[in-house]
């Protein structure tokens, strides 16, 4: 999960604050997971990644700097709660963030289903009568 606020930006629709539940984030000018309208942008401009404890920022092709806490940098960097980055005009601050397990599909259905039996819920019975229909 990143939590992060933008608080300065010619682009006035994405001023809020921004929490994703991944532990990667591409933010660009018009690729990636965020695109923010500030022509000094590249289409994707930065790589936001959860690593265990870490959360680090790549730059990416042909982004010659942005700013971390108003100080120049031009390759990958730790970031902590409270740095304010900026890429172009556009100035955003970490808020909190940590690693997001991640689960296959058939993790969330096995999951889900157990919950479903656990609960004896009465969905159970439906779904019995349901799949008997469907039977040639």
């Amino acid at each position: 999960m990143i939590n992060f606020e933008f608080i300065e930006s010619p682009d006035l629709d994405i001023i809020a604050p921004f929490k994703y539940f991944q532990n990667q984030i591409y933010i660009g000018r018009t690729v990636g997971d965020l695109w923010v309208d500030d022509k000094d942008l590249f289409p994707s401009h930065i790589f936001l990644e959860v690593i265990g404890s870490d959360l680090l920022i790549h730059p990416q092709k042909d982004v010659e700097h942005y700013l971390l806490n108003g100080k120049r940098a031009s390759s990958i960097r730790k970031l902590k709660v409270n740095d304010a980055i900026t890429i172009g005009k556009t100035t955003f601050k970490i808020l909190s963030f940590s690693e997001t397990m991640s689960e296959t599909k058939q993790e969330i259905l096995d999951r889900k289903l157990d919950k479903l039996i656990l609960e004896e819920s009465l969905r159970i019975p439906i779904i019995e009568n349901l799949t008997k229909l469907m039977e040639p």
